[in-house]
């Protein structure tokens, strides 16, 4: 993977935290437990719409795209997602003073 693919997939700050929450995890969460992480970082507590709109981002974009790239398996009908290969993402996932280059989308 070049930079500029992997700078791609981590432009978004919701794919590094998926990323992050998989390494924390041994590589294994579900789409329902990465939603709720994702709804409660935005705000003090998550309510059900902010959940529903964040499983609605992880299944329609970035499950997908960090699947297309290898970097996960993502099995829809259980929800199940697993780290597979971080390879050249793992260093800015990782080290703080790669991690600050990455050009973030938002």
């Amino acid at each position: 993977m070049d930079t500029h693919e992997a700078f791609a997939i981590l432009s978004d700050s919701d794919r590094q935290h998926v990323l992050e929450e998989l390494l924390e995890t041994d590589g294994r969460s579900t789409v329902g437990v990465l939603a709720d992480q994702l709804a409660a970082r935005r705000k003090n507590r998550a309510d059900e719409l902010d959940r529903e709109r964040a499983e609605v981002h992880l299944v329609h974009n970035h499950l997908p795209r960090l699947a297309e790239h290898g970097v996960i398996e993502y099995d829809r009908e259980s929800g199940e997602v697993v780290l597979v290969e971080l390879g050249d993402l793992e260093p800015y996932l990782t080290d703080p003073i790669r991690k600050r280059q990455i050009p973030l989308d938002e």
